[in-house]
């Protein structure tokens, strides 16, 4: 114990220094907890990402939703649509496409542009819908295609309902690459 006076402090706290680190150690989990929150709340809508309107040209909202990284996520982006919406996506899995989501498509949707490789099943799917379809390589492509297939009035949403498959290195990069594409036009 004698070791300990020297060097200033006591290894075995007294009643008020355990308190004190309590005290410390709570505050410590308050802020990490406040900041975690934080960074939850922001990525709520309104958000980048997140059902963003990036920009309106001619009458034409360009909303991005880069974060729709699922059927559900889209089927709600989709639902929150209160314009002919023109939307460009990169699902590639059918069997992923509910019953649901196809009856919003058919409410909502107007033109569908598929974003990535030719995919003659998808393609097929969203054609039999009698809705019309182009597929796109790039994402200059596909906001160029969504953007001449709108009229003003018109909603184009970019709700991939897939991750970026190594396209992207997030959804965020995938996102700012649609805002780059429209601030092209």
């Amino acid at each position: 114990m004698a070791a300990n006076k020297n060097i200033g402090y006591n290894v075995f706290p007294t009643t008020d220094n355990r308190s004190s680190m309590a005290a410390a150690v709570a505050g410590r989990l308050l802020h990490a907890r406040n900041e975690s929150l934080n960074e939850s709340m922001s990525d709520f809508e309104g958000s980048a990402n997140n059902l963003e309107l990036v920009k309106t040209i001619e009458g034409k909202d360009f909303i991005n939703d880069s974060r729709s990284t699922n059927i559900n996520a889209v089927w709600f982006a989709l639902e929150s649509m209160s314009k002919p919406t023109t939307w460009i996506m990169s699902i590639e899995n059918r069997e992923s496409i509910s019953d649901s989501l196809v009856d919003i498509i058919n409410e909502k949707v107007k033109h569908i542009i598929l974003l990535g490789v030719y995919n003659p099943e998808i393609m097929e799917f969203f054609s039999n819908l009698d809705k019309q379809v182009d597929c796109c390589m790039n994402m200059e492509d596909a906001v160029r295609t969504a953007y001449y297939a709108s009229a003003p009035g018109d909603a184009i949403l970019f709700a991939p309902g897939t991750t970026s498959f190594g396209m992207y290195r997030t959804y965020r990069e995938r996102g700012d690459k649609f805002k780059d594409a429209v601030a092209q036009l």
